[in-house]
């Protein structure tokens, strides 16, 4: 696994605790106490995103809206279903332990990674190679191996390509 870089908000001092561990040598954290400005640095650089709310942030969640990045959210009460509704979010109850936090992101991060791996953009269209779709809107159409593959060979040559 590279080196991930996760934005926390909420709380100083489990950035500081995940920064002391030698267990979590393989992260670097960024600490927030700007929610914006976590979600920014989450959307811009697509990371792995940790939110703590707390009684004294507990207005900040209804801001998080679903993203692109995936979200570890940990609070000691239960998160309104709407932001668990994301794909690439998870929730995780006070108190925890802190093998149980790596183990979660260590797996949030692999699905994310082989969901954004398995899309790709081609013009209007995103195909997806997993679930063997061309998808337009609201339009899908089922695609064979075959044909996933040609699509891809013709978008990534700009000249004709011989039989």
């Amino acid at each position: 696994m590279d080196k991930l870089t996760i934005p926390i908000f909420g709380n100083k001092i489990l950035s500081e605790i995940i920064n002391e561990l030698n267990l979590f040598s393989k992260f670097n954290i960024n600490h927030y106490d700007d929610l914006n400005l976590c979600i920014k640095d989450a959307t811009d650089h697509a990371r792995l995103a940790i939110f703590f709310i707390t009684a004294s942030n507990r207005a900040t969640y209804e801001k998080i809206e679903i993203n692109n990045f995936p979200l570890i959210i940990i609070t000691q009460t239960s998160i309104p279903q709407n932001i668990l509704s994301g794909k690439f979010v998870e929730q995780l109850s006070t108190p925890f332990k802190v093998l149980d936090l790596e183990k979660m992101i260590i797996s949030l991060w692999a699905k994310y990674k082989f969901q954004k791996s398995s899309l790709i953009n081609l013009r209007d269209y995103i195909i997806d190679k997993n679930e063997r779709k061309i998808k337009n809107n609201n339009l899908e159409l089922q695609l064979t191996e075959k044909e996933i593959s040609f699509l891809i060979l013709f978008s990534q040559n700009s000249e004709p390509l011989s039989k």
